[in-house]
């Protein structure tokens, strides 16, 4: 079914915080450490951290693999992890929500929108605290241009795909979008197979932003204009999509590559291929600045950006690591048609993305979309 999406999600998150919730929360990390020699070193950390006893994540990954990825912290340090788990949007403005009453409930939180982070920074909603393993990843590369190193860290990301059914599909259309899958989605044979997310969501809006903005000169908004006249099936989330796709009921979509690993990995007839270069939906990880563990939460930092903890959530999330030296040893790099392409990061600094813009854009894509 079609439809036009109001401009939720992110862009409310963003009113919400530019709304004046105002201040920077109800408490101050400037006493608290600011790296583990502060604490009086990582053994007198794990000391202070086991005292207080649990720690709160929120975090926007799936709930499976993030339950999987915390068990081992628990295991190795005897401190409960209390899991809130929803979309980054939702569970972003449930954050700010608390943080402007006064309300510090999150020690961790993970989601995967510059933006909301940027603007959390302004308000001061997260601090800085160095890990160990600062060095160890290339914030200049995945965080170009923003003030996020050292207050948020890379765990791992979904890269942008269009993905398709090889039992629908023809060898026609599978040379097209083996030889450029963005261009092939205009393609009129694709026209009533095609399915897609609206820009509610980061990793979306940036697959659009990376076509539509960043490679104007080849595809751009005439792009966007032929892809619309395949008519395709609109949907408020990447998930059903993946769903609808294995089982044959579309031919392709444009969406991340986390999404079909399990499924390729269980025999399902899907293949992708990314654009050159692909967005990148980075999931990053930020300390509030106000906490109910201060302690726990610096030590689940510090094992979260650890090679071991980072590694872990590459693994169990099933994407591309962040951290420098990453070895890609997945199953579905080995698959014959498996190639990569180089990553953008821009999403966060494209000028049409700034203020404003931001909705702007989400406005504009899905009224071309919904057209």
């Amino acid at each position: 079914m079609k439809f036009r999406s109001v401009l939720v999600g992110i862009t409310a998150a963003l009113c919400l915080l530019s709304a004046g919730c105002g201040g920077s929360g109800s408490g101050s990390s400037e006493n608290l450490p600011k790296n583990a020699a502060d604490a009086g070193g990582m053994d007198a950390l794990v000391e202070r951290a086991k005292d207080e006893g649990e720690v709160s994540l929120y975090a926007a990954t799936t709930e499976k693999s993030t339950t999987a990825w915390v068990e081992h912290f628990e295991k190795k340090y005897g401190i409960q992890v209390k899991l809130y788990r929803d979309g980054s949007t939702t569970l972003f403005q449930k954050w700010a929500q608390e943080v402007s009453g006064g309300v510090d409930n999150a020690d961790i939180v993970i989601q995967n929108v510059y933006q909301l982070w940027q603007d959390a920074e302004d308000k001061g909603w997260i601090t800085d605290y160095k890990t160990a393993n600062y060095g160890g990843y290339d914030f200049a590369k995945v965080l170009p241009g923003t003030g996020l190193a050292g207050r948020v860290y890379p765990l791992h990301q979904s890269i942008g795909a269009v993905v398709w059914n090889t039992d629908v599909t023809t060898p026609e259309q599978e040379k097209l979008l083996r030889e450029d899958p963005v261009a092939a989605m205009t393609d009129p044979s694709f026209k009533g197979q095609m399915a897609l997310g609206d820009t509610g969501g980061a990793t979306t809006a940036g697959n659009y932003a990376n076509v539509v903005l960043h490679q104007a000169d080849k595809y751009g908004w005439k792009w966007l204009e032929g892809v619309a006249d395949n008519d395709p099936a609109l949907f408020e989330s990447q998930i059903p999509i993946a769903e609808q796709l294995v089982k044959g009921e579309y031919a392709v979509t444009f969406g991340t590559d986390t999404l079909y690993n399990d499924y390729i990995a269980e025999g399902a007839p899907i293949e992708y291929a990314y654009p050159k270069p692909t967005n990148a939906a980075l999931w990053m990880i930020g300390l509030p600045t106000a906490t109910p563990h201060p302690y726990a939460a610096r030590l689940f930092m510090e094992w979260a950006t650890s090679d071991e903890g980072h590694d872990l959530m590459a693994e169990y999330g099933t994407g591309t690591g962040t951290r420098t030296g990453w070895t890609d040893e997945r199953a579905i790099a080995k698959e014959p048609w498996y190639a990569k392409s180089e990553v953008w990061y821009g999403m966060a600094t494209q000028s049409e993305l700034q203020g404003d813009g931001f909705a702007d854009f989400v406005s504009k894509v899905n009224a071309t979309l919904g057209k």
